[in-house]
């Protein structure tokens, strides 16, 4: 009889450890759940709102050039009096042949200012278009040109103009904001620090204050150190402390040549006066560059973007 009630006894002290266990193991899961279902806390007085799904810069470039900006995009070559004359279409003999001699720029600082040039000619170098710009006095530094169309700029401020206050929520909302972005797929840059490159305000007529930012990371490797750039768009309403991202790319490579952007300018194109910028992309010895619109609140789409080319001026 003892050793049965012995057995009796270590039985059901077993059960009871058995259900201790499972119960405390239910309540770290429910802790957990808990936390994770947790919203993030708020950056300063502005809120964060998710952003889109973005791809690496890989897909194939949209030829959707808005004829509303003209038939080329001019852009700065060795001097401020000479320009990269830009075709939208891949072929584009037509289009140089059909600009008028000599023909009216105009063109673009990222601080909006306006000048007017003349292009008497245009030459053909190694499969590059260049044409000397004619103005009295000569073209100080200027980012993008255009010929005829209906191009008004809108000013643009960088983090250097920007208050101490304004910057620092700047920083935080796109850090928030490049985090939530989907990483490489083999998840090399997940957890590393974001190191922000640069960042460009400018406000919409009636409309939103759009900042536009560019944010790296890198992982240190022995060989070839390995970087992630990051390209965002985002809008704030006025009187809305929210922060929306409208849109984002970001590329990896190598330090020598992975994809950088920078924005040359904020325009409103067309009579339809559509928000718009026009960005560098610079891949180390090849450059392209692209028109970004604006399609929506807190929406943009890539809407033109040129060839890759390698031009020696």
């Amino acid at each position: 009889m003892a050793d049965a009630g012995g057995g009796w006894g270590g039985h059901k002290i077993g059960e009871m450890k058995i259900f201790r266990a499972l119960a405390e193991i239910t309540l770290i899961i429910l802790i957990i759940g808990c936390r994770r279902d947790r919203p993030p806390a708020r950056a300063e007085s502005s809120t964060v709102a998710p952003p889109p799904v973005v791809a690496e810069s890989s897909s194939a470039a949209p030829a959707n050039w808005n004829v509303g900006a003209g038939p080329v995009l001019l852009v700065p070559g060795d001097a401020s009096a000479r320009a990269l004359v830009v075709v939208p279409e891949e072929n584009g003999q037509a289009t140089l042949a059909a600009l008028p001699h000599p023909a009216s720029a105009t063109l673009f600082s990222r601080a909006g200012v306006v000048q007017t040039a003349e292009l008497p000619a245009v030459g053909d170098s190694a499969g590059c278009a260049f044409a000397s710009l004619i103005a009295a006095p000569p073209p100080r530094p200027w980012n993008v040109g255009f010929i005829g169309g209906v191009v008004a700029p809108l000013p643009v401020d960088s983090i250097g103009s920007l208050s101490g206050s304004d910057s620092s929520r700047y920083v935080i909302s796109l850090n928030r904001l490049a985090s939530a972005l989907p990483n490489d797929s083999s998840g090399r840059f997940s957890g590393l620090p974001f190191v922000l490159r640069s960042i460009w305000r400018f406000s919409v007529p009636d409309g939103p204050q759009v900042v536009v930012g560019t944010l790296s990371r890198q992982l240190n490797q022995e060989a070839t150190p390995l970087q992630e750039h990051t390209f965002l768009i985002a809008e704030q309403r006025r009187g809305d402390s929210t922060i929306a991202a409208a849109y984002g790319e970001r590329s990896y490579g190598d330090e020598e040549t992975i994809e950088s952007r920078e924005l040359l300018a904020a325009l409103l194109i067309g009579e339809a006066r559509t928000p718009a910028i026009v960005v560098s992309r610079d891949f180390g010895n090849e450059v392209a560059y692209a028109l970004l619109e604006r399609t929506g609140d807190a929406k943009w789409r890539n809407q033109w973007s040129s060839a890759r080319r390698r031009c020696g001026t």
